[in-house]
């Protein structure tokens, strides 16, 4: 390959695409990692909210709500934390609208609350419309 006139074209051909060939494999997997980690911050964002609402219903228990809770659990609208001047504002980060609401119940004597949202690109699984304002 290397003779006393250094490298030859076909040498530098060969390398150059094998060279190329690994840049175009390393930006791919850039690509891929920085789609990833956008996901997981507007995961985190959705999550966040989920947990405020959550919150917000877990103070509304312990200080407004009368009667006991039991297995079949409660559906706790915004409308009622609005009442009571905790609700929490749900937007998306592109500033859209999102509604939700809060499922309590109480098994093996601890309270359960889920929080589900629905926004125009997210959906908390086991979301139910009829449950929400």
């Amino acid at each position: 390959m290397l003779n006393k006139h250094g490298w030859g074209l076909k040498e530098m051909l060969v390398l150059s695409g094998v060279l190329i060939l690994f840049l175009i494999i390393a930006i791919y997997y850039i690509f891929t990692l920085y789609q990833e980690i956008g996901r997981d911050v507007t995961n985190n964002y959705y999550y966040d909210l989920e947990d405020d609402l959550e919150n917000s219903a877990e103070v509304y228990l312990r200080d407004y709500y009368e009667d006991t809770l039991n297995s079949e659990g409660i559906t706790i609208t915004r409308s009622v934390l609005r009442s009571y001047d905790l609700d929490v504002s749900l937007v998306d980060p592109n500033r859209h609208a999102c509604s939700g609401y809060v499922v309590a119940s109480r098994t093996h004597a601890e309270n359960i609350i889920d929080a589900y949202i629905s926004c125009p690109n997210y959906t908390t699984d086991g979301y139910e419309e009829w449950r929400s304002e």
